[in-house]
């Protein structure tokens, strides 16, 4: 890893966007190109307005903008660092992204669902414990006594997909899917409110999870969550088609 000095290359700077804001990508991807890492030291102020020909102004307001997002530490006395960004503080991030940021059409957040759930699934057959594995056999077991209440429904399957994040040990896929799946609840609800027949038809795709995370089959596993998230998705497209459940 290089080691890190206080001068950071000047970045070619478009001049669409607002300049604070062109800055500060330009910070940001000056530190990932040059690796550095939480507490290494940046340029001052005045460098930074000398390397990429700006006004303090701007300098600063796109600081603040890096600080309020983890990225950028500025310390009295000491000047600016990089950041001591933690999983929590990342979860925070992309949940306000999630609800103040663009609208994100339904099927991309299921694509990106459907591509981390089906890769904890095969992981989570490798590594999940005897506790783990009683803990999502027995929310597959409750799950049909919530036939008359879609939203306890809609929890106990947010539950059982969690469990598995949680079963593979690795704290970020966790944080992963809480973002996604508080993202995710409302249709949850949906789905199960535009046919309630599908409370059976959910319980057997996790319990066929669980059959091969009982086994540590996670090739199985994989495609088990690949075919119940398929049928997700085409239940959610008939739903939003108007078609009859």
């Amino acid at each position: 890893m290089p080691e890190p000095d206080a001068t950071l290359p000047t970045s070619g700077i478009v001049r669409q966007r607002r300049l604070s804001d062109q800055v500060a990508d330009a910070i940001r991807d000056d530190i990932l190109a040059r690796e550095l890492q939480p507490g290494d030291r940046l340029p001052s102020e005045r460098e930074l307005c000398e390397s990429y020909g700006v006004s303090r102004t701007v300098v600063r307001e796109a600081v603040r903008a890096l600080t309020a997002k983890g990225i950028v530490t500025a310390t009295p006395g000491s000047g600016l660092s990089v950041g001591r960004t933690s999983i929590d503080d990342v979860g925070q991030m992309l949940q306000m992204f999630l609800h103040h940021g663009p609208n994100v059409p339904y099927l991309q957040l299921h694509e990106v669902r459907a591509t981390l759930e089906v890769a904890v699934a095969g992981i989570a057959a490798e590594r999940i414990d005897d506790a783990a594995l009683t803990g999502l056999a027995d929310l597959v077991d409750q799950l049909p006594g919530h036939a008359d209440d879609i939203v306890a429904a809609s929890k106990n399957d947010y539950a059982f997909h969690r469990g598995l994040a949680v079963a593979t040990g690795n704290d970020f896929f966790v944080m992963l899917y809480d973002v996604l799946g508080e993202g995710l609840m409302e249709t949850r609800v949906a789905t199960f409110s535009y046919d309630p027949r599908r409370i059976d038809v959910v319980t057997r795709a996790h319990r066929a999870i669980v059959d091969n995370l009982d086994a540590h089959r996670a090739d199985g596993a994989r495609a088990a969550m690949l075919d119940h998230l398929t049928e997700v998705r085409e239940t959610w497209v008939r739903h939003q088609d108007g078609a009859p459940a």
